[in-house]
């Protein structure tokens, strides 16, 4: 469909969050990056940091370790952004996600010792 924004999120693990959204918020190496409906094609990198998914049953708040985003039409005249982290984890509030976040950091910190 013409105009939609679908969302996927995914770990090696588990397809974690799938739906309809209006924006798709990202950090990556050259910044932050939204991505809306019928936005132009790309893959980049995702830095360790929050996703903001705004849809239409509210605002999804997803804090990964980093990966990668593709954003690519839905083969229907809509657009699918596809992010595949290592860890994903969905908290109820930014505030919440940026604590997991954190916490996954560390972790990633910890194995590495």
């Amino acid at each position: 469909m013409a105009g939609v924004l679908t969302v996927e999120v995914v770990t090696p693990e588990v397809a974690l969050w799938r739906g309809p959204a209006t924006s798709l918020k990202s950090r990556t190496s050259d910044g932050e990056l939204m991505v809306l409906a019928q936005h132009t094609p790309l893959v980049g990198d995702v830095v360790p940091g929050v996703l903001v998914v705004v849809g239409p049953e509210g605002t999804t708040y997803i804090a990964v370790d980093g990966g990668y985003l593709q954003v690519s039409s839905d083969g229907d005249g809509g657009t699918r952004a596809t992010v595949l982290a290592s860890v994903a984890e969905l908290a109820i509030s930014e505030d919440a996600a940026a604590a997991v976040l954190q916490r996954l950091v560390q972790s990633d910190l910890t194995l590495a010792d």
